[in-house]
């Protein structure tokens, strides 16, 4: 769901198909070029330096149980099988932008769509395409933290449901989830930390997302649901959730509202 703009834009964001097998483990696994594994451990070593006291301790909790090899691009359905023994959750492989319809429904089931193929050179500062970095160094450490989880699985029912209604939510879920799950802040005792896969996957976002140039703003779901977004460029609005308890409570108090619950 990264965003459907990005898909009409470019073509090679474009999912041709849901697979028909969700079983990552059948999935045919790309034979990925030298170039490829070396763009891999460039983001990795990218990400290590400017992660440490900035991303939030469940993240970097994610992070050491997955353990991602360094120097190369792992497989998916190796990182699958660590993330369900983590919280139940799995990886299905799909090979552009999943259309927010389906990508709810993979959420109600503890699936994450992931692609397989990594991004451009000229792209490693910042992409806007879902690329495999993205997807398993961004989203994959938070599949491992129970109490995201939670959320994450009640954010795919409510879009569901919203789908199941022709409700507007379906207008101002994408919102609620690029607030949130890409470029949400958290904070913490120590500070402010981030726990949005779209920052912590990019070091340019790592590091603007915390500077003074952004407007960082305190949570609010209604104001949240209400406010567009540009994907392409680094994101100067950000909102600052208290716990990921306070964000289930009130995403669960939003959905009753809404009649999606």
């Amino acid at each position: 769901m990264y965003t459907l703009d990005a898909a009409e834009q470019r073509e090679d964001m474009k999912l041709a198909a849901l697979p028909a097998d969700l079983d990552i483990h059948n999935a045919a696994v790309p034979v990925y070029t030298d170039a490829e594994h070396h763009t891999w451990s460039v983001l990795y070593a990218n990400q290590e330096k400017v992660l440490p006291g900035r991303a939030c301790a469940e993240f970097l909790e994610g992070l050491r149980l997955i353990d991602f090899p360094h120097d190369r691009i792992p497989r998916l359905a190796d990182i699958s099988d660590r993330i369900e023994a983590c919280t139940g959750w799995r990886l299905t492989r799909v090979d552009g932008i999943v259309p927010d319809k389906e990508f709810f429904e993979l959420l109600s089931q503890r699936i994450f769509p992931s692609t397989d193929f990594i991004r451009k050179p000229e792209e490693i500062g910042y992409t806007p395409a879902p690329d495999m970095f993205h997807d398993l160094l961004g989203h994959v450490p938070m599949l491992t933290s129970p109490r995201f989880t939670a959320f994450f699985e009640r954010f795919g029912r409510a879009g569901v449901r919203a789908f199941e209604l022709g409700h507007d939510a379906t207008i101002w879920l994408p919102r609620i989830y690029w607030y949130t799950v890409e470029f949400g802040l958290i904070r913490g005792a120590d500070g402010l930390r981030i726990y949005g896969s779209g920052i912590l996957s990019s070091p340019n976002e790592v590091m603007y997302s915390l500077s003074d140039a952004t407007d960082k703003r305190a949570f609010d779901i209604d104001a949240v649901a209400a406010m567009p977004y540009d994907i392409w460029h680094m994101q100067d609005t950000l909102f600052v959730i208290d716990s990921f308890d306070a964000l289930e409570a009130d995403f669960a108090r939003w959905t009753e509202r809404q009649g999606l619950a």
